[in-house]
């Protein structure tokens, strides 16, 4: 059976929801990247600007027992959230593995976010697949499920064993 683990971070809860219908349709478990404490919103801004890390309470980095993984993640000032940056950092046993990128945005930013988790995850050694973007007014609107139909699709095609 492949072991597919959807890993996210969600301040209002736009990259929960779209991260809980993603595993619904690819039978994935889900790991939230919990601060150990959160900060204002312009310091947030400002840490994601300078793609400062910041303190997460323990998740599943190491990845011994994935088969796939899917990061979520909401865009902060064109940038990944700190704490996203601080789980890419901890991500290990993860070479050869595949991964997705799921990014939820107000208006833009979603191509440097995907850059950003895709560099920092193929220098472990990891094999891109496939990235989705949903944007927060569709979320709030209930308009995302073709997007996550159609990035599922793309997740069980690569995570299904060769025959």
């Amino acid at each position: 059976m492949v072991m597919v683990l959807i890993v996210y971070y969600s301040w209002q809860g736009h990259t929960e929801k779209v991260a809980r219908a993603l595993a619904e349709r690819v039978g994935g478990r889900l790991a939230r990247i919990e601060p150990v404490s959160e900060v204002g919103t312009l310091r947030k801004a400002m840490m994601a600007t300078f793609g400062i890390r910041a303190a997460i309470r323990p998740t599943e980095t190491d990845l011994s027992g994935v088969n796939f993984l899917i990061v979520a993640t909401p865009v902060w000032a064109q940038k990944a959230p700190p704490y996203v940056n601080e789980y890419l950092s901890r991500v290990t046993n993860a070479s050869g593995k595949p991964f997705s990128v799921l990014v939820e945005m107000g208006n833009s930013g979603a191509e440097k976010v995907v850059a950003i988790v895709r560099k920092s995850l193929e220098a472990k050694g990891m094999r891109f697949v496939s990235s989705a973007t949903t944007l927060e007014s569709d979320v709030d609107a209930g308009r995302f499920d073709r997007t996550v139909e159609e990035f599922a699709r793309t997740i069980v095609e690569a995570a299904a064993p060769a025959a």
